[in-house]
């Protein structure tokens, strides 16, 4: 009786010896899995999550940062006349031809004119906008017995355009004016009775006239006298 006893307890002792060294060797593969998931490395196409602020809130972006800046189109002279045109009376220079001084010089009467300026018209003698050529401002509006209705308009750093041979004028003195805005009509004169129904256009630089062509398409900062 006492053997069997004895090997009751023996029996026991070996299957807890048994259940201990499976529980130990479960646990031991237990904790190197976890190891092993821990310590893989992060492949190229895993999502990369930056950590926040440390108060949670997001940077602002601010509208239109991602915007193109778009350059804005600089101011350059234009003609006077909007549509097909044509010259009847351009700017006296002692360099033009015998032919083109004919052009040049304005016959009132008896009396005999170098021009000034570049008289416009159109094709079939009809009535037309004039047009400021450049910004500026209306310095003076003038009915003259000779040329019709004079107007003048001062542009920035010394430059000033004079339109004559006006009708049915649209500007007063202290108007700001935009280059291409209509500031009357094309009319006759009795100075330049050839021209017909006109506009005689003269610029200065600094008090002195200029070749109108020269300075139509270019900035203000490149009109300079005599070029």
């Amino acid at each position: 009786m006492k053997d069997k006893i004895k090997r009751f307890f023996i029996d026991k002792k070996e299957l807890l010896v048994f259940i201990t060294v499976v529980v130990v060797v479960f646990a031991t593969v237990i904790t190197i899995a976890s190891l092993a998931l821990n310590d893989t490395p992060v492949s190229n196409e895993d999502p990369i999550v930056k950590p926040g602020t440390d108060d949670g809130e997001k940077p602002t972006v601010k509208p239109g940062d991602d915007d193109p800046v778009v350059p804005q189109p600089k101011v350059k002279f234009a003609v006077p006349v909007k549509g097909e045109y044509k010259v009847v009376r351009i700017f006296f220079d002692l360099s033009l031809s015998d032919e083109e001084l004919e052009d040049a010089i304005i016959t009132a009467g008896s009396y005999m004119v170098e021009s000034k300026g570049i008289s416009y018209a159109k094709s079939d003698n009809s009535v037309f906008d004039v047009c400021s050529i450049y910004d500026g401002k209306v310095t003076s509006v003038e009915e003259d017995e000779l040329n019709g209705v004079c107007v003048t308009i001062q542009h920035a750093d010394g430059v000033e355009s004079v339109y004559s041979s006006l009708a049915d004028v649209t500007v007063k003195v202290n108007d700001t004016i935009t280059v291409g805005q209509v500031i009357g009509k094309a009319s006759t004169s009795i100075t330049d009775v050839e021209a017909g129904v006109h506009v005689h256009l003269e610029v200065k630089v600094n008090a002195d006239y200029v070749n109108p062509t020269t300075v139509f398409g270019k900035e203000l900062s490149e009109v300079q006298v005599g070029k």
